[in-house]
Formats: C-alpha cells, structure tokens, sequence
C-alpha cells in the first residue's frame, strides 16, 4: 500500500511540476512588445481584438467594451489604422464581430477601417485566421492582462511579429475565474501550438487589408505620370 502512495504522490508532483513549466513557458513569451497602455506603442498598421460574450446579441460585455475602447484609443491616437475584429458567429441569432463592429463604429472608427472575422471561435483561430486569411504578418493584439500573455505566445509561435496592449479598465465580475481558467488555456494552447499543430475550424478565401498610404501613394505616381 505504501508503494501505491509514493507512487500517487510522484504522479501528482509530476502533473503539478509540467503544469507550472507549461504556463512559465507560455508566460515567458510576453516579455517583449507588452505594454500596459496605447501610449508606450510604435505606430504600426494593423490591430485585431479578440471577441467575448455580447448581450442579447447587441451590446458588448464589460470584458470586450473594455478591448474596443483601446482599441480605439490607439486607432484614434495614430497608433493602428486597421481594425480587426475576431469572434464567434457560430449561431445565427448570435454575432460577436457585428456587435463589436458595431460598438466601434459608435466610437468613431471609420466602417471601412474594421474588418470581421466571423470565425474566431478561440484565440488560436483567431491568430491563425489573420495570418492566413487577412495576410496579416505584425498585429497588435488588444485584450485583458490574463489573456494577452497566451495570445502573445500564439501569435509569436504563428510566426507573427506581435505587441500586446491591456485591456484592463476595471475590476471584472469573474475575474478570479479568468485568471484559473487561464492555467489550463495555456495548456491547451502549448498542445496546440507544440503538439497537434492545429487548423482553426474554418479557413476560407483571402481578405485584403487595403493599405490606405499605398494607394495614396500610388495615386500620386499616377499624376505625376500624366
């Protein structure tokens, strides 16, 4: 009997010790390009955030409110000048990007700047599917301090130059259930990533994101030209 209780205890250890190494490891891919405001930020081109829960298919939650309102702040400030938004519309009677879309546009953003993505059912798609479908290949990820860290070791193992801007507004009603879940997403995550090497459960047909400064500038040659 004493075996078997060595043997258990050796087990529990061995589980608890790969879990903590998981989650370090993950954890450690977010030292780079974290920033805590839109302020510390480069100006680059392209932001995506990620969807959450939407009320009665029309208003965002407090957690995805919070996303879009950086979001906007660095799309206002110069900091990102395309917009996309990733999120489950798994469901007719249910549409994360339209809310989120929606609600930016509220903001102030320009409806041509936002672009959807209606199969972001998890962050690992959501990564894949801009790397993929909107050919994105540096990205600037807005969402909440126990998200971000795992989404920034996605995108980075995605082979995307990724920043990470929080989200974090207020106090949130499940946020202690967020951070726990959080230890077993990044493991999920590490198995995804390291392991299975997934594909999201939808790809589809390109999307291009016009860059506005090429067209301008393309114009300009074509006057000069004539």
């Amino acid at each position: 009997m004493k075996k078997y209780f060595i043997s258990f205890f050796v087990l529990i250890f061995l589980l608890l010790s790969f879990v903590t190494g998981v989650n370090y490891y993950v954890l450690s891919f977010s030292n780079d390009n974290y920033f805590y405001d839109v302020d510390g930020l480069d100006n680059k081109y392209i932001g995506l955030v990620f969807g959450a829960s939407v009320i009665n298919n029309k208003y965002p939650s407090d957690i995805l409110k919070d996303r879009l309102k950086v979001a906007f702040e660095a799309y206002n400030n110069g900091k990102i000048k395309k917009i996309i938004v990733s999120g489950d519309n798994s469901k007719i009677d249910y549409n994360e990007p339209e809310v989120m879309k929606n609600y930016l546009i509220g903001l102030g953003v320009k409806t041509e700047d936002i672009y959807l993505d209606y199969a972001g059912f998890d962050t690992y798609d959501s990564l894949y599917r801009a790397r993929e479908i909107f050919d994105v290949t540096e990205i600037v990820l807005f969402t909440q301090d126990f998200h971000l860290k795992r989404a920034m070791y996605i995108g980075n193992k995605l082979g995307l130059k990724v920043y990470g801007v929080e989200t974090n507004l207020q106090k949130y009603v499940k946020e202690n259930y967020n951070n726990r879940r959080e230890v077993f997403a990044r493991i999920k995550a590490f198995f995804e990533i390291e392991i299975f090497k997934n594909k999201p459960r939808y790809l589809g047909d390109k999307v291009y994101i016009i860059d506005d400064d090429k067209v301008e500038n393309v114009k300009k040659e074509l006057l000069e030209l004539n």
